[in-house]
């Protein structure tokens, strides 16, 4: 009762502090799963990871029910049992692949023939030359890079042929937001951030998706102001990159039908507003659900293990989408 009479300002403090460490420490599988340590670091102190999760616009109210990573806990889909007869391993080339009606970017370009491509691709009008997506082959992607999140992570487990060619920066919950600051490089001098690996490597294609983690962070404008940031780092350390904005892919209707947060609705908001970055001369903007659609602007189920991320044999569609549009300068 001393202390609190003589010094009642530093007894706030303190009771500020314990309460903030406290919300830290609840909320940190939560709110705050994206912020400070992990499962491949150290977690930072309780209190320090309240005020880095505000520098980033993150706050214990930020989600109101899902959690940054609850659709991101899952990055490679359980081994899928083969058919009587039939070997393990990869699926030949899907020649079922659904096209969705509509395509948010304006940017329809993949057709199931193989032979029909847009004339109009996504991004901002500019007299200056412009560029077609076309066919190229999986030796296109030797100089490339891949930055993403679980879905990301999938996609270098189960495409061998992306996987032996290209180079993956992708981890389970990965965001914009901490994308180019997260050590989780591994090198031989321990882990480095993709700031740091991009300044020491040069690249001919860099493909993006990520989004889906940040659904419940900010509004679109926000998660496309810091996409805009990470594009404009991108091109300062890699000024002759062709960067590949990946539309978010969706969920399935049965999750988008019941989420608040995580739905299709606000999927296709995120994608219009990333879409408005690219210039068709060095950006360019890839929207891949159309071969993974059910043809009314969700996520196929029969596509998915567990309505958010593809099955093994599923990312085989994803590859042959990237096959067919390529950017030749």
């Amino acid at each position: 009762m001393k202390l609190f009479r003589d010094c009642p300002l530093l007894v706030g403090i303190g009771a500020t502090a314990i309460i903030l460490s406290i919300l830290s420490f609840a909320l940190k599988d939560t709110v705050y799963a994206d912020v400070g340590g992990g499962a491949e670091g150290p977690d930072e102190p309780a209190l320090a990871r309240v005020f880095k999760a505000a520098s980033m616009g993150i706050y214990p109210w930020s989600m109101e029910e899902e959690t940054q990573d609850s659709l991101d806990t899952e990055a490679i889909p359980p081994e899928e049992e083969a058919e009587p007869g039939e070997e393990t391993g990869k699926e030949e080339p899907a020649k079922d692949l659904q096209q969705e009606d509509t395509d948010i970017s304006g940017n329809s370009s993949f057709d199931i023939s193989g032979n029909s491509f847009a004339d109009d691709i996504s991004g901002n009008s500019s007299e200056e030359e412009t560029y077609e997506f076309t066919e190229v082959d999986d030796d296109y992607f030797t100089d490339a890079l891949f930055i993403g999140d679980s879905r990301t992570v999938g996609l270098s487990e189960y495409c061998e042929e992306l996987d032996t060619r290209a180079t993956f920066y992708a981890k389970i919950s990965l965001t914009i937001y901490d994308c180019m600051s997260k050590e989780f490089i591994k090198t031989d001098d321990g882990k480095i951030n993709v700031e740091t690996a991009l300044s020491q490597q040069q690249y001919g294609k860099i493909y993006i998706m990520l989004g889906i983690n940040e659904i419940g962070t900010g509004n679109a404008e926000y998660f496309k102001n810091a996409y805009s940031e990470v594009i404009d780092r991108i091109r300062a350390l890699q000024p002759d990159a062709i960067i590949y904005i990946q539309g978010i892919m969706h969920v399935t209707e049965a999750k988008s039908s019941v989420d608040k947060y995580f739905n299709n609705d606000n999927i296709n908001e995120r994608n219009q507003a990333i879409a408005e970055l690219a210039d068709n001369r060095n950006i360019f903007y890839l929207d891949m659900n159309e071969v993974v659609d059910d043809g009314k602007g969700n996520l196929d189920r029969s596509l998915s293990f567990d309505d958010v991320h593809l099955k093994a044999s599923s990312y085989e569609r994803w590859h042959e989408f990237l096959l067919h549009n390529g950017i030749i300068r």
